[in-house]
Formats: structure tokens, sequence, C-alpha cells
């Protein structure tokens, strides 16, 4: 039993999307998944370290190179734990990273929080991974948000050349007669 329980903790992986940049190394799946990959996860950015094929190679995409935000409920086949994975979902699989992964489900509403501020932080669409593999938006399943863009405003010609509301309580200068002032010089001599 505690030898269960130490293996979960050494899978449990939390990172903070409030606290990017962050530098963390994990597993990453594919053939060069026996070392872990070092990853160095920015607003605008991601670099892996990682082996391929006996040679060291330094990937850097953009985060815009990614799907989204991907959360997936993953089943041990040896012990039958379900965990919750959060994960930054490349087209290559092999460039999926992980973000969480949280061994208890009691913290359910921990692992949305975390998966929803993923998703804010970096500006990435929210995805759901179904147990056969398939992906889709969390949002086709709400109905979706519409959202209307902002209209510029059309300016009515007839209130073109008026004032400002907030300048009608004060006066306009009235330009009165120009006064011309003469006189002499006047010098103090001794």
């Amino acid at each position: 039993m505690a030898n269960a329980a130490a293996k979960r903790a050494r899978k449990d992986l939390r990172l903070d999307p409030f606290a990017l940049p962050i530098r963390y190394s994990a597993p990453l799946p594919g053939p060069a998944s026996a070392t872990a990959a070092s990853v160095y996860l920015d607003r605008a950015k991601v670099v892996v370290k990682r082996t391929l094929g006996g040679i060291p190679a330094t990937l850097s995409y953009p985060v815009s190179a990614f799907r989204g935000v991907a959360v997936r409920m993953k089943v041990e086949p040896e012990t039958g734990d379900v965990s919750a994975v959060i994960e930054l979902m490349h087209r290559d699989p092999c460039m999926t990273l992980p973000l969480a992964v949280a061994g208890d489900l009691g913290d359910a509403e921990d692992v949305a929080a975390d998966w929803q501020a993923w998703g804010k932080a970096l500006g990435l669409p929210l995805l759901i991974v179904e147990g056969d593999g398939t992906v889709r938006e969390a949002l086709s399943q709400l109905g979706g948000l519409v959202v209307n863009p902002v209209k510029a405003r059309r300016i009515v010609s007839s209130l073109s050349r008026r004032r400002p509301r907030f300048l009608k309580r004060r006066k306009t200068g009235i330009q009165g007669e120009t006064e011309l002032l003469t006189g002499r010089e006047i010098i103090a001599r001794d």
C-alpha cells in the first residue's frame, strides 16, 4: 500500500499557470521515452530539449503551434488507478507536454480549475480527449459562446460639428476689440 502511494507521488505533477516562465522535466511519449525531456514553457514559446535517436536535440515552438490545452482520464492497466492529465496538446503526439497529473480524483474541481487557468494563460482552446482518443473542443459540448465583435460607432453627421458634452457647460471665448497700447518710454536720467 505504501509502495503504491510512493509511485503515485512520483507520477503527480502540478505546474502553476500563473508562474510563467516555467522549467521542468517530464517523460514524453515516443521512441526516446526512456529519458526525461527538459521543458521551458513561456507565454510565447516552448523549448524542449530531449534525445532523438541518441542525438541531443533542442526543439523550439511558438505556443500557437499547439492545438490547445487538453484534459484526459488515464487508467493504469496494472493497478486500475484512474488519473487526470492536463496536457499541452500538439499535432505530433510525441510533442504533447504534460502540465498537470492528478492521481487523486477527489480534486476534480482543482483539475478543472487548472485546466481552465492553463487555457487562459496560454490563450489556447480547451480540449477534451475521449477514451477512444478522439479530441473535441469543450465549448462545442456547451453549445459554444457566441461573441459578437464590437462594431465602431457611426458618427451622425448632424452632430459632428457640435461641441462635446463636457465642454457645453463652459462658455466659448469671445474675442473683443484688440486694444492698441501707445505711450512713450520713460528713462530715468540724472
